[in-house]
């Protein structure tokens, strides 16, 4: 189901697969870091929580470029067409949407994750 989701996307899509994988690995380098080192460079600690919400941002604002696309696309193909179903004009605006919900859903799940490890950033600060 979400391979046939990437590859209806269009390449922006896999671009966006590569922004969630990084914030995954920023998230779990991070992680490790606060949970089982003992000694960490303050600047260093603080680095990797702002990459993590960086990499969110990208992702929603690639989620709208491809959005965008998408649309500019699909507007063109029906210029140019002279007869075009109201059934295929939805089915391109939905497969539009994909990039934007998965770009910000990247990005909600990086600010939640940004939440926390500021949250415990903090706390291994005090």
């Amino acid at each position: 189901m979400l391979l046939n989701l990437l590859f209806k996307g269009g390449p922006f899509m896999w671009v966006l697969l590569i922004v969630a994988i990084i914030v995954a690995a920023l998230t779990i380098k991070k992680v490790i870091d606060f949970y089982f080192k003992k000694s960490l460079d303050q600047k260093k600690m603080e680095w990797g929580m702002n990459a993590i919400i960086i990499w969110g941002v990208i992702g929603a604002t690639i989620g709208f470029l491809g959005h965008f696309q998408g649309m500019y696309m699909a507007l063109s193909f029906i210029s140019a067409a002279a007869d075009i179903s109201p059934a295929i004009v939805a089915g391109g605006f939905a497969i539009s949407l994909l990039t934007i919900l998965f770009g910000l859903t990247i990005f909600l799940f990086s600010s939640i994750i940004w939440l926390f490890l500021r949250w415990r950033f903090k706390k291994l600060a005090i």
